[in-house]
């Protein structure tokens, strides 16, 4: 192979060597943006819809939720823009994981019961039972919180 050959071989390793890793990243530094918050227990009949777009579309699909009565509806942000909603009914302490922000709550429970968030620095913070009040939480506490409470 000529010295003319061995350099542009050269020069292709280099391209590749130096494109590959770039490319490599691209998908990791998107879902890096991005993370699935979770609620521990689900009970039977208790789901979640994900990929809800925030903003007013997030506060109609918290309405929506919170058309059945004895209901408490909470949505939270997924770090891409869309929200993860909870139709939530059954008493209990539950487990959060990922609640990082835009955390937002619809409480149509009966009885006057409560929503209760709680976190290691921040407390405690409440979303008394209305059907008529979005309750929203700042960042730094939903971010704080590890556990939820109903009733």
């Amino acid at each position: 192979m000529g010295p003319r050959k061995r350099a542009a071989a050269t020069v292709g390793t280099l391209i590749a060597a130096f494109l590959l890793p770039m490319a490599a990243q691209a998908p990791a530094q998107a879902a890096a943006n991005a993370w699935t918050p979770g609620i521990s227990p689900l009970h039977s009949g208790e789901y979640v819809e994900r990929d809800i777009p925030g903003g007013a579309d997030a506060d109609r699909a918290l309405k929506i939720c919170a058309l059945a009565s004895g209901i408490a509806c909470v949505s939270v942000g997924q770090g891409d823009g869309k929200q993860s909603i909870f139709h939530l009914y059954r008493c209990g302490t539950r487990s959060l994981s990922n609640f990082v922000d835009a955390l937002s709550v619809l409480n149509n429970q009966t009885g006057g019961a409560e929503v209760r968030f709680t976190g290691p620095k921040v407390g405690t913070y409440k979303a008394p039972a209305d059907p008529n009040v979005i309750w929203n939480f700042p960042n730094e506490a939903t971010f704080d919180f590890n556990t939820m409470s109903i009733c």
